[in-house]
């Protein structure tokens, strides 16, 4: 069985799409729970497959309890989906220094059309939501199921980003726009531009909505240096979920260098669909065939070859991007049946084999 260590506080599952990241994140937190933890699953994709795979039907910003078998040592298991509105009110309200402040930004316009979008204000709400959690004494483990690639590499740059908007010189150059210093005149210009094109009521929203954010560079400067330990501590892992067909490996090869380019350390790799368990045995096992399938028998052993042929190039990839990255690999099996509750995915991930480098 899959495990974590018992420090291990938040596990972030990244990965290309269509790998099964999502499927493999609710596994984890499935696992972990089994062995006694407190664990939330939190899903930043906006698509809602972590209720599937986890057999219930739908999910909130609120976490939901996940019914497991009751046995002795069972912990607990919890599972939510980013309500990005939501999350990025928080984060206005913990970055404000008066409810005043907060609620300026909150009911201007620009920011709800922001706060509403699914691009990077979804990114920066899913790092509050996971920093509340993390902090959240009822759990002991957050496993975050990431969006694919570029989105999940967003939500971990995310923090750093708004900080570094809220510097960016065209920002004050903008909101500066009435002085009379001639290297500012420029700004007044673009405003009057601007008010022009899109009229005067939208750009002072925009005005305010900078000025406010301005205010409020400290909180979001704070937040982004917490959020920066917590990724880079002892406690906090990353996982790599990926297929172990070549294409699956190009794709991984990319995502794990991002990832190690920002200082993260990959503490595990998962293959997904790496091998078949019924073709498990050799091809060259003798294997009789019923009279009735007589004629199709020359046709089952050629897709018998192919098959652990195709097998064998896939551990053969696994363990060459293994030995590159000096990290320990899982394979996971295709599935036998679809994984839409516990018990499946329980089925599924007992099946896991261990992959070492340089083997």
């Amino acid at each position: 069985m899959i495990e974590l260590s018992d420090d291990c506080r938040l596990a972030f599952c990244v990965g290309v799409g269509g790998v099964g990241k999502t499927t493999f994140a609710a596994a984890l937190g499935l696992a972990e729970a089994l062995r006694g933890r407190s664990v939330l699953v939190l899903t930043a994709d906006p698509a809602r497959r972590l209720a599937d795979a986890l057999g219930i039907r739908g999910l909130s910003d609120l976490a939901s309890d996940i019914a497991l078998p009751e046995r002795p040592g069972v912990g607990e298991l919890h599972a939510a989906m980013l309500e990005t509105k939501a999350s990025a009110d928080e984060i206005i309200r913990r970055a404000a220094a008066d409810e005043a402040r907060a609620q300026r930004v909150l009911d201007n316009r620009i920011y709800q059309a922001f706060s509403n979008t699914l691009a990077r204000s979804h990114a920066y709400a899913a790092m509050e939501r996971v920093h509340e959690a993390v902090n959240d004494s009822r759990y002991d483990l957050i496993v975050v199921d990431t969006p694919p690639a570029q989105s999940s590499i967003e939500i971990l740059d995310a923090p750093a980003r708004l900080v570094s908007f809220l510097d960016q010189r065209v920002v004050r150059w903008f909101l500066q726009a009435s002085d009379a210093s001639p290297q500012l005149r420029g700004g007044a210009i673009a405003q009057g531009l601007l008010r022009i094109v899109a009229g005067e009521s939208l750009v002072s929203a925009l005005t305010e909505f900078l000025t406010e954010m301005a205010f409020l560079r400290h909180g979001f400067s704070e937040r982004a240096r917490e959020v920066r330990e917590l990724m880079r501590s002892p406690s906090t892992r990353f996982v790599l979920v990926s297929s172990a067909d070549a294409m699956g490996m190009e794709a991984a090869k990319s995502v794990a260098a991002e990832v190690q380019g920002r200082g993260f350390e990959l503490a595990q790799l998962v293959f997904n669909r790496a091998f078949i368990s019924e073709a498990a045995r050799a091809c060259d096992d003798p294997v009789s065939y019923p009279e009735r399938l007589a004629a199709l028998a020359p046709k089952l052993r050629r897709l018998r070859v192919s098959l652990s042929n195709e097998e064998k190039q896939k551990r053969s990839n696994i363990v060459a991007f293994c030995s590159e990255h000096g990290v320990a690999a899982w394979a996971l099996p295709e599935a036998r049946r679809p994984l839409g509750d516990p018990s499946a995915l329980v089925a599924w991930i007992e099946q896991v084999r261990t992959v070492l480098p340089h083997t």
